[in-house]
């Protein structure tokens, strides 16, 4: 468990240092996405992250860490890429925007 945890710091760290201010990349947050295995889906110019339960706490720190936010209404982990957009409240983005699947997670050790 401790190796998973370092992993995904390291992984964190290695795309956007604590001095680099920067707003990565839609390709660099895709890229981290599927670096982690995550479930991501490109909306727009956004990416979201979903998860099936909790992540752990160093996962959590490691997507803040890159700039997610958590989108408690739409129970969802969110970047905006550096392209801030006025508030959704009145709309569904999935209705609005051409969607993709840009990461998938693992499947190892999961039963068919």
């Amino acid at each position: 468990m401790e190796r998973q945890k370092t992993s995904h710091a390291a992984v964190a760290a290695d795309a956007q240092s604590a001095d680099d201010r920067t707003i990565p990349t839609l390709e660099e947050v895709i890229a981290f996405c599927r670096d982690l295995k995550l479930a991501a889906e490109q909306v727009g110019g956004w990416v979201w992250v979903s998860f099936a339960e909790v992540p752990d706490e160093s996962l959590r720190r490691s997507l803040k860490d890159f700039g997610f936010r958590w989108s408690r209404r739409r129970g969802k982990w969110a970047h905006n890429c550096g392209s801030p957009t006025r508030s959704a409240r009145q709309s569904d983005p999935w209705q609005k925007y051409e969607h993709r699947v840009v990461s998938a997670p693992s499947r190892a050790g999961v039963r068919s």
